[in-house]
């Protein structure tokens, strides 16, 4: 009995310990998912927050977390009227704890951290709709609208067509007479251009394009848009001026809202049939400028509707839009009735001016408004009152030293520049490189600053040439010479049969002068390239003889010129001789001389970028023989002007020059013959080819370089 008693208390105690491993096991486990989702949560740190206004009077507040933030818990409160949204596990990594707003339903964002969560208190001016989503590490907060429009949810980055359902009349579940909208798609055009179309089911709903603030809204009136589409298309991957494409319901009508980039960008909107196109692209700076020549006006954009409103107050708000301070005469009286919606400040000041007759002077951010009349009094008396004062004023004499120019162009530049009054005068001493002013205190001043604009270092630059003249002959010749030579007769009478008195002797002679030593045929033979057989008896020579001779020449000539000057002045450098040339005219004869040089004449100017552009004139003269006892002087020129970089070398331009010649001689009737009519012609082939090729380098000399 003890030992059962022992056994069962024994089983016991190991069930109770297994049960309790298990109990610890599963708590265990617990505790670290706990952990886990606590540390992964702990990691999401706010970083940035940011709003944009959206159709509707709605606002879109952007929330960017280091990670994935977590889903927020949100309740509405109505008296007074707060959205508040708990973040568990999520901290406030910001300087900050506020956010202002001030626009739409939303006065400002409140950021607290409590209990380990951040809380976000939004404050409204009134009872408003919202819903929020996430893409990435951004949780996304839009607020505006009916109530009933709250929603709470998120997308995933990798889940690009769900979309976020918003109440309200939308894309009907039957085919109806409502325009449908079937797709939105973006391309990417050459040139960085940005095309966005929307495809709609017909051709029938109204259109309104605006632009709000950086947006561009296209408003499609009467159009309904499915939940599938309602969503943001991320465009900014494909590096055009457009970054997002949002798609959404604002009550009976479709709303697409195109978001560009900060850069400038220009768009064009047009519809075919039942496709709404808008082309966005990036604007140079040359076009810029051109917009900008057209419409001068850059101030920040503003809306204006008044009716039978003082002049004056309107101007004191153009004045607080633009950050200005106002000055206003008494003269300026009187109401006015104008609507103006989105126009810059600059541009709606002017017509508000011009409607009443009335003019502006600017100084500093003081703004000075008046009637025309009034202001051309006023500067008219201040004209007055300046010349008065110039005539009146004691003239004083100031000793200017001139470092970098002479005295005497620097004087002509203060006259050209009309800077000497009718009682002023100014004296150059070009050996001690001064001016001396005598003028009024106040034109004394401008005269120097006048001067140190001018009176600086001017860049010195180096321009190398290179004239590469290169000449290729080639001469083929291809000939036979042959005969042959008998001797009849005794001692005392012999008959000779031999070729050209002119020709060579052949190889073979007989010393005796018994044999003929000249060929019958010679076409083109050359002893110094040769081959010769034949056959000798007592009273028969038979030979024969072919040469072949091809000969190359190849000429290289380089002329380097190079000289240095400075900004903007003229360099020349030349080398070569003076060619006499005698005249004959009314039978008196006279000598002039030619010149037969080599020229580089060129004037450099600095243009930014370390850029320089180049006026060249380069001439290579040589001579050429002579025609009629007259001397042959071959010419060559080049006259241009280029824009280089600095240390570049460009190929300006050059001159190819190909001769070819053929030759054939030949034996009459026999030459012409087929097959054996090679016996008795010689050819040969002459090619010559000459090209000219001209580089320019153009080198600024650093002051590091210089030796000091």
């Amino acid at each position: 009995m003890q030992t059962v008693n022992t056994y069962r208390r024994t089983e016991t105690d190991r069930m109770l310990s297994g049960f309790q491993t298990r109990i610890w096991l599963l708590l265990s486990v617990l505790v670290l998912v706990l952990v886990g989702r606590t540390a992964l949560a702990q990691g999401a740190a706010l970083k940035d927050a940011s709003f944009v206004s959206l159709p509707g009077s709605k606002i879109e507040v952007r929330l960017d977390f280091d990670v994935a933030p977590p889903v927020p818990k949100a309740y509405m409160i109505e008296n007074p009227p707060r959205l508040v949204m708990d973040l568990w596990g999520a901290q406030n990594g910001m300087d900050t704890k506020t956010l202002s707003v001030k626009s739409g339903d939303v006065d400002g964002l409140h950021f607290a951290e409590s209990g380990g969560r951040l809380r976000i208190v939004t404050s409204l001016t009134g009872s408003a709709g919202y819903k929020t989503y996430s893409e990435n590490n951004s949780l996304f907060i839009e607020i505006g609208g009916q109530p009933a429009d709250s929603v709470v949810g998120q997308i995933s980055a990798s889940d690009t067509s769900a979309g976020v359902p918003q109440q309200g009349p939308r894309m009907p579940a039957t085919e109806d007479d409502r325009t449908r909208v079937r797709g939105i798609d973006f391309h990417r055009l050459e040139g960085d251009r940005g095309r966005v179309t929307i495809d709609l089911s017909d051709s029938q709903a109204g259109l309104d394009i605006v632009e709000e603030g950086n947006n561009v809204v296209v408003n499609l009136l009467g159009a309904g848009l499915s939940n599938a589409l309602e969503q943001r298309l991320d465009v900014q991957d494909f590096a055009t001026p457009v970054l997002f494409i949002d798609s959404m319901v604002r009550g009976e009508n479709a709303t697409i809202l195109i978001k560009p980039s900060a850069e400038p960008y220009d768009y064009m909107a047009y519809q075919s049939g039942n496709q709404l196109v808008l082309d966005f692209k990036p604007l140079t700076r040359q076009e810029q400028e051109n917009q900008r020549d057209l419409f001068p006006y850059t101030g920040e954009k503003i809306d204006l509707n008044f009716q039978n409103v003082e002049i004056r107050t309107v101007l004191q708000i153009i004045a607080e839009v633009a950050d200005k301070n106002l000055v206003v005469s008494d003269n300026v009286q009187g109401t006015i009735t104008l609507r103006l919606k989105n126009v810059p400040w600059d541009q709606a000041l002017d017509i508000v001016l011009k409607t009443k007759g009335l003019d502006k002077r600017e100084a500093g951010n003081v703004l000075l408004v008046g009637t025309v009349d009034e202001i051309a009094a006023r500067e008219t008396v201040e004209m007055q009152s300046q010349q008065q004062e110039q005539e009146l004023a004691p003239l004083v004499t100031d000793f200017i030293q001139i470092d970098y120019r002479k005295a005497s162009d620097i004087k002509e530049r203060v006259i050209e520049a009309k800077l000497l009054s009718e009682r002023g005068f100014v004296m150059a001493d070009d050996e001690t490189n001064t001016l001396m002013v005598r003028e009024t205190a106040k034109q004394v001043r401008e005269i120097r600053d006048t001067i140190k604009r001018f009176d600086v270092e001017v860049e010195q630059i180096m321009v190398q040439a290179r004239l590469v003249t290169a000449e290729v002959k080639d001469t083929k010749e291809l000939g036979i010479r042959w005969g042959a030579g008998v001797l009849t007769g005794g001692d005392n009478h012999e008959l000779k049969i031999s070729g050209s008195p002119n020709a060579p002797s052949t190889p073979y002679v007989d010393t005796s002068d018994r044999i003929p030593g000249n060929l019958m045929v010679d076409m083109g033979v050359t002893p110094q390239s040769s081959i010769a057989f034949g056959f000798i008896n007592n009273s028969l020579l038979l030979s024969a003889e072919l040469s072949a001779l091809q000969t190359d020449n190849k000429v290289d000539i380089l002329s380097q010129p190079k000289v240095m000057t400075t900004n903007g002045k003229k360099a020349i450098i030349q080398a070569g001789q003076e060619i006499p040339i005698q005249k004959i005219e009314d039978g008196t004869v006279s000598i002039e001389y030619k010149d037969v040089v080599l020229k580089l004449e060129v004037t450099p100017q600095i243009i930014p970028g370390d850029k320089i552009s180049l006026e060249i004139l380069i001439n290579k003269d040589s001579l050429g023989g002579t025609l009629f006892e007259n001397i042959i002087i071959n010419k060559q020129e080049l006259s241009t002007t280029v824009v280089v970089g600095d240390g570049e070398t460009l190929v300006l331009g050059g001159i190819l020059e190909t001769e070819t010649r053929n030759n054939t001689s030949k034996t009459p009737l026999l030459g012409d013959l087929p097959v054996v009519g090679g016996l008795f012609r010689s050819r040969s082939n002459d090619a010559e080819k000459r090209e000219l090729l001209i580089f320019i380098t153009p080198n600024m000399i650093r002051e590091s370089l210089t030796r000091r």
